[in-house]
């Protein structure tokens, strides 16, 4: 057993570079562990081929025998490609005996692979495009899991990526509680060599609220995830208030129903809201 060692997730990254901005962001989500038998203080290292940014993040003292997760939001950054690319990064962990993180102990990396595609470069077929600019949920509905119940989600007009609509939902979570909500549509997947879902993705939330994480699903079966277990520190562990970008590969000749669930804990013996947008849905293939 290694005595310091994590996951990456997505392990694999995908991502359309079209309308990214320039440069472009990447965030992931890790899970470290401290195998040794003596307390270390972590540290997380990221670096890319040229051009992408390095970056290293202080995750402080870990106790033996324990494990953390931490969300690396905008953790490395690259000027954006003109075409599409694929590119290896390396994250690496190092451990240290000192809280000035000078006396190096233990050390464990691991790769992942990013593949870039653009949507737009006349390789692609538009199979689906839900940009609710119609004035309509295009089929979409929201469901609460924790109550096994209906969730109203309209189109909205507040936060869009293209006008003048976005789909919205709302829910008021009570007290010290979890609020646990999913977008989901069914959709029948064509028999194509490559295939991608494209979602865009904002959560929201008021007062006590924190995220905790956000997953993407086939069904039953989760294809990303962003964040950490459900947990009630009053810390997001994703990003609220920003569009996420995320890409999944999809399996052929199947008919499947796509979930997007928002996962947050109010803290607070107050009732607070939670919100989720969807805008630019697309599913392509090749």
């Amino acid at each position: 057993m290694n005595e310091i060692c994590m996951k990456v997730t997505p392990k694999t990254i995908y991502t359309d570079i079209v309308g990214l901005p320039d440069p472009m962001l990447l965030g992931v989500s890790i899970h470290y562990y401290n195998n040794a038998d003596e307390a270390v203080y972590m540290k997380i290292f990221g670096s890319g081929p040229s051009p992408w940014s390095s970056n290293a993040v202080e995750l402080g003292l870990m106790n033996s025998g324990t494990n953390a997760y931490k969300h690396l939001d905008n953790f490395l950054s690259r000027t954006k490609p003109t075409q599409a690319t694929n590119e290896t990064l390396t994250f690496i962990l190092r451990a240290y005996t000192d809280s000035g993180y000078s006396q190096l102990k233990y050390e464990f990396s691991r790769t992942s692979d990013i593949i870039m595609i653009k949507s737009d470069d006349g390789t692609w077929t538009q199979e689906v495009l839900n940009n609710f600019d119609n004035g309509t949920v295009q089929g979409w509905s929201a469901y609460d899991e924790r109550t096994n119940s209906s969730v109203t989600c309209n189109v909205a007009t507040d936060y869009v990526l293209s006008a003048p609509y976005s789909l919205k939902f709302s829910l008021s979570i009570g007290g010290q509680t979890e609020g646990r909500v999913r977008f989901y549509k069914s959709f029948i997947i064509p028999d194509k060599n490559v295939i991608y879902a494209i979602i865009d993705v904002r959560a929201g939330a008021t007062g006590y609220i924190y995220s905790k994480n956000l997953k993407v699903q086939t069904d039953t079966t989760v294809l990303t995830f962003i964040g950490r277990p459900l947990n009630t520190n009053e810390v997001n562990d994703y990003p609220l208030n920003k569009w996420l970008h995320i890409v999944v590969p999809l399996s052929p000749n199947t008919t499947i129903e796509i979930r997007i669930v928002f996962d947050v804990y109010n803290t607070s013996a107050n009732i607070y809201n939670m919100y989720g947008w969807l805008d630019n849905f697309q599913i392509i293939s090749k």
